[in-house]
């Protein structure tokens, strides 16, 4: 199971500025990475940064600058990454920071994007599991705000409501 989650520099109206996802692996452990997203023109349209995002987030435009990739490389790694695959987020917003960077970028996504629902409706799901995942998932892993920490945090939901013994369910495109 694979999990993706966007920062973006405000809500409707913004950017995403940082993708980042997480690979449940069928022995349950995760690997998960991130990059941010440098886009001078994005950078430069300053109604569009909300100073209020960069204090949740913690990203500021310098870093950006600094240590941002473009959509173009961002967008040839998640296709790298995760091609044929199905990966869920647990925002709509995802959807929409993953269609404007890839519109950026002039490069259809070799994966999907579901709703979280998806990860959870299978017949690896213990469903006693997934409502005690549900108060202690924010101990466990809490969400910090970035894309590689919040997609851990999904993924460890995901983990930690699977039925004793079940395996790690692959999406495919």
């Amino acid at each position: 199971m694979i999990f993706l989650d966007f920062e973006a520099s405000a809500g409707m109206g913004g950017y995403p500025i940082e993708v980042g996802f997480c690979v449940v692996e069928p022995d349950r452990t995760m690997r998960s990475a991130a990059k941010l997203i440098r886009y001078d023109e994005w950078l430069d349209d300053l109604p569009r940064w909300d100073w209020r995002a960069q204090e949740i987030h913690h990203i500021d435009r310098e870093h950006l600058m600094e240590f941002g990739e473009s959509p173009v490389s961002v967008m040839r790694w998640l296709n790298t990454e995760l091609t044929g695959m199905v990966a869920c987020c647990d925002s709509y917003m995802d959807k929409l920071w993953l269609k404007e960077l890839a519109d950026t970028a002039g490069i259809v996504p070799a994966f999907g994007l579901e709703d979280i629902a998806v990860a959870f409706d299978g017949p690896e799901i213990d469903e006693m599991g997934y409502q005690w995942a549900l108060t202690v998932k924010d101990r466990v892993c809490p969400k910090t705000h970035r894309a590689d920490r919040d997609s851990e945090h999904l993924a460890t939901w995901y983990v930690l409501s699977l039925k004793l013994g079940a395996p790690v369910r692959q999406v495919q495109l």
